[in-house]
């Protein structure tokens, strides 16, 4: 078990310096993200080795904490990449073209002239 578990954590550690590699290079700001967030699920896998090696559950609500901050930073950073989407909730009115602009103010027009006639 010592020589699986010596093994796995070398190839986390591996994988984590490529990640740190890729956090430091970029190129943009939702690769070194995505880079975060994998790192942060090998943090995860190591804590759950090293549990898993000395047959411990004293980790278990790290390991809850941690899956939980996870997986809200993934939505909260997928919300924030998203940007201004255009979902119609918007409290702006949408810009007044020139033609409908000039249908109200016509439309205006006939509706004070019945109003003078009654």
């Amino acid at each position: 078990m010592n020589v699986v578990t010596a093994i796995g954590m070398t190839m986390l550690g591996a994988a984590a310096l490529l990640l740190l590699v890729r956090i430091y290079r970029g190129p943009s700001n939702l690769d070194r993200i995505v880079a975060s967030e994998v790192l942060l699920i090998i943090v995860i896998a190591g804590i759950v080795m090293d549990a898993a090696r000395n047959r411990s559950t004293t980790s278990l609500p790290l390991l809850m904490i941690l899956g939980l901050v996870s997986f809200v930073g993934g939505v909260a950073v997928t919300r924030f990449m998203a940007g201004n989407v255009d979902d119609g909730t918007d409290d702006e009115p949408p810009p007044v073209t020139a033609e409908q602009q000039a249908w109200q103010t016509s439309r205006g027009a006939a509706e004070r002239a019945a109003e003078e006639q009654s």
